[in-house]
């Protein structure tokens, strides 16, 4: 069973998300920054991050550096809000960096579910960065 990590500063957010990814039958954990999901990923063995890149301590680009240093083979889902330009900015920075795939909130279930099911199925070096944020503009 896969192992996926929902790193987001807004508790609905990882409710939300945590029963989507529950129901279909994945091992959910929740961090509400960027520090906290550094320090899960050194006990349990994480095949994924979902991970907000606006949050207070560490940031999700600060994150993606991090984890990808300690950890090269987890893939990494980067989401991220604020407003339109910002938010799109973000997320093609998050792949340049090293983040697998990136979506922008409020997330989609179809999209959402598609993402994680493909991420989950693609090794992460051979994982590819085609997404709703660098395709829609």
């Amino acid at each position: 069973m896969a192992i996926i990590v929902i790193v987001d500063d807004d508790p609905a957010i990882r409710l939300i998300a945590g029963e989507m990814l529950r129901h279909e039958d994945y091992a959910v954990v929740e961090a509400s920054d960027g520090a906290e999901v550094l320090e899960v990923a050194s006990i349990l063995p994480i095949d994924l991050v979902i991970l907000d890149l606006q949050m207070p301590r560490k940031d999700g680009l600060e994150t993606i550096a991090g984890l990808k240093t300690a950890h090269p083979d987890v893939r990494i889902l980067a989401i991220s809000s604020g407003d339109h330009g910002e938010g799109r900015a973000l997320l093609r920075t998050a792949l340049d960096i090293g983040a697998d795939d990136a979506l922008p909130k409020p997330l989609h279930a179809d999209s959402f579910a598609h993402a994680v099911t493909r991420l989950l199925a693609t090794p992460a070096a051979d994982s590819p960065t085609a997404n709703t944020a660098s395709s829609s503009d």
